[in-house]
């Protein structure tokens, strides 16, 4: 599929602030990931912190905080890892509750279907 980066703005759950970054997409990933110094410029608070296994298998203590995501058109709040440095990563998880999928064949993030549960 390749490498996929889109433009998102994150801020935090109450209050104002809010910065617009580049994020690789990264269906790897469970949560998404920024930066230290984005997450002070959006206003982001830890919550606490998650014990976390990277890319690279190191297993790491990272800050955890609520964010809210903006992307086309949609806005959603979801769990954020702070790391001391790299790239924003936009996980599965936020993904999910912004309804979004990737389209791997098209290299865009498109809508989820609508999907309905039956009872047995």
């Amino acid at each position: 599929m390749g490498l996929m980066r889109v433009w998102v703005t994150l801020g935090p759950v109450e209050g104002r602030r809010r910065v617009r970054v580049r994020a690789l997409v990264d269906t790897g990933a469970t949560f998404s990931v920024v930066p230290a110094a984005v997450a002070e410029k959006a206003g982001l608070r830890a919550a606490g912190s998650f014990r976390v296994e990277l890319a690279d298998g190191t297993l790491r203590k990272l800050p955890v905080a609520t964010a809210v995501f903006r992307l086309d058109g949609r806005r959603a709040p979801a769990t954020v890892l702070v790391s001391p440095r790299g790239e924003p990563l936009l996980g599965v998880e936020t993904l999910e509750v912004l309804g979004l999928t990737v389209d791997p064949r098209h290299r865009r993030l498109k809508a989820l279907k609508p999907f309905a549960i039956k009872a047995a």
